[in-house]
């Protein structure tokens, strides 16, 4: 907004992503060759971190790596996850250790419900995984809840709170350096983040339908006019008038704002199937205005992934909360506005459920012509065609 070095503070992203980048820029040279690259690299470490968390959890949540290496294999090669590790933001930062959070506390609760214990270790562990990701993307705070409850509810009596707390406590204190140096810069308790009401109303009629790529004209990036109230104002003030805009708009149409909240959810799961994506394996191929490839693989996914979720349950898989956790993480879009990056966690758990869907419909398939199926499993675990109709 302001490159000058009078520039006013900013909140308007997480520390986390902005200080990896600053760093490499201070070694290597802002926007050298070098300092690319080396994002570059710590992105595919970041795509490293998700493909086995996804092989991880797969294999803890039905016994077998087949799954996981499934769905871990899809995603490596998935157009919008190759596309968004070239991007410079915090998505793929937030999304790795997002998955490795959720990957974490399935294994916690499987610990506690064969009757191992769970100590203040695990649990400090999971308040400082909870304290990072925040700084990194603070939206992802709506899933703690649920984080916690999957990996304690086995837990027996008052250790369940007494660990929730634990990890609770050594969050806010990962993010406390960070709450107290915005207090000091703009004089408000501003926890993580800037941007909360600018994105309401930038994602609603009728700046928008809810899918955000299309308000680029009215942004204070590319808006001359409302830059400069953003730096005259500051970020927090500049917010709250971002937030009365969308509440008058509310106001003037409640009815409306529940249809983009809809639509918002579609395009959660879907994409926006009228707009060209640049994205690796994609050719764009276009009927009447929609864009099919794209249309057909997110469509796929979405309905492989909740056909998985069914499959998982009708045959006694414990999934645990992870379907509520797919749709509790995509609730702050659905409520704001939506891109593709920010609907790449539900994604992610559409693909976990995607490998498993095909697993189970092999087994299936395998178990009705009569012959025997073997699970490869890491434990060498074998089942049956009877296993397979039970």
């Amino acid at each position: 907004m302001d490159p000058s070095p009078t520039a006013p503070p900013s909140a308007w992203s997480a520390p986390l992503y902005p200080l990896a980048i600053a760093a490499a820029y201070r070694v290597l040279g802002i926007g050298s060759p070098d300092a690319v690259t080396a994002l570059m690299l710590l992105n595919a470490v970041f795509l490293g971190m998700i493909v086995v968390g996804t092989e991880r959890l797969g294999t803890s949540l039905f016994g077998s790596q087949v799954p996981g290496l499934l769905a871990a294999a899809v995603v490596a090669i998935h157009p919008l996850f190759l596309y968004y590790m070239a991007d410079f933001w915090d998505g793929f930062m937030g999304l790795a250790i997002f998955v490795s959070l959720t990957a974490g506390a399935v294994r916690l609760g499987r610990v506690a419900e064969s009757g191992g214990r769970i100590g203040y270790g695990h649990a400090g562990a999971l308040g400082v995984g909870m304290g990072l990701l925040a700084l990194t993307n603070a939206s992802y705070a709506v899933s703690y809840p649920v984080l916690l409850y999957q990996a304690f509810r086995q837990t027996l009596g008052v250790d369940r709170w007494r660990l929730a707390a634990i990890a609770c406590a050594i969050c806010l204190v990962v993010i406390s350096p960070w709450t107290m140096r915005n207090y000091v810069a703009f004089g408000r308790l501003i926890p993580v983040r800037t941007g909360g009401g600018l994105q309401l109303w930038m994602g609603n009629p009728p700046v928008s339908d809810g899918w955000l790529e299309q308000t680029a004209p009215v942004h204070p990036y590319i808006d001359r006019a409302e830059r400069k109230l953003l730096l005259t104002m500051g970020e927090p003030a500049y917010n709250d008038l971002a937030l009365e805009r969308f509440e008058k708009e509310l106001i003037a149409s409640p009815a409306g704002y529940v249809t983009s909240c809809l639509r918002r959810a579609v395009y959660v799961l879907v994409g926006k199937p009228t707009v060209p994506r640049r994205y690796p394996l994609l050719i764009n191929w276009r009927w009447h205005g929609v864009f099919l490839d794209s249309l057909l693989l997110n469509a796929s996914i979405a309905l492989l992934g909740v056909a998985g979720m069914v499959a998982a349950r009708r045959f006694h898989y414990r999934q645990g909360v992870l379907p509520i956790l797919a749709a509790i993480v995509a609730l702050p879009f659905i409520a704001s506005g939506v891109t593709d990056r920010h609907s790449l966690p539900v994604r992610w758990v559409l693909i976990v459920y995607t490998g498993s869907c095909a697993w189970m419909l092999f087994r299936w398939y395998r178990g009705r012509s009569g012959v025997p199926v073997l699970l490869g499993s890491r434990r060498g675990q074998t089942a049956t065609t009877t296993d397979v109709s039970a």
